[in-house]
């Protein structure tokens, strides 16, 4: 009797175990964004933002964009894909480009979010991409990009 008592408690430590590190996996596996916002005077029209929002998410899909970030930050290697070209098409599937607000010094303004869908276990690298394609929005808008890093 006491020997199956010890086996309906290991099997019950191993289906809580078992449903524990499921529940952990699925939980690494749900999806998370990261973006960076870029606020955006006030006095814009919605039209106007979200053209600029529409522009920037088609020069942002740039395979002369995509393929140098996916060499310089490696994403090939990471994802497991066979060449920079695939981790570029991977970053265009996965790249954003919304309206939002953010919080400034002046309070809540209107902004357009840039950013990275993917799943929480790759939340380093997306926040990697999501900074990088920053800078190349600075470049295409001419804007100084800040003297300190934003994070």
């Amino acid at each position: 009797m006491q020997r199956w008592i010890v086996v309906g408690v290991v099997a019950v430590m191993l289906a809580i175990g078992g449903g524990g590190f499921a529940y952990w996996t699925y939980k690494q596996n749900r999806p998370a964004p990261i973006w960076v916002p870029l606020p955006i005077n006030s006095e814009v029209s919605d039209e106007k933002r979200a053209e600029i929002a529409k522009e920037l998410k088609e020069k942002l899909q740039k395979p002369e964009i995509l393929i140098p970030l996916s060499k310089e930050l490696d994403l090939a290697k990471r994802w497991n894909l066979a060449s920079p070209e695939e981790a570029a098409a991977e970053i265009r599937k996965r790249l954003f480009v919304d309206l939002g607000t953010a919080d400034s010094p002046m309070g809540r303004v209107p902004s357009i979010n840039i950013g990275v869908r993917g799943p929480r276990k790759e939340t380093d690298i997306s926040g990697k991409i999501a900074l990088r394609l920053m800078q190349d929005v600075w470049k295409m808008l001419g804007i100084k990009p800040p003297a300190e890093k934003p994070f």
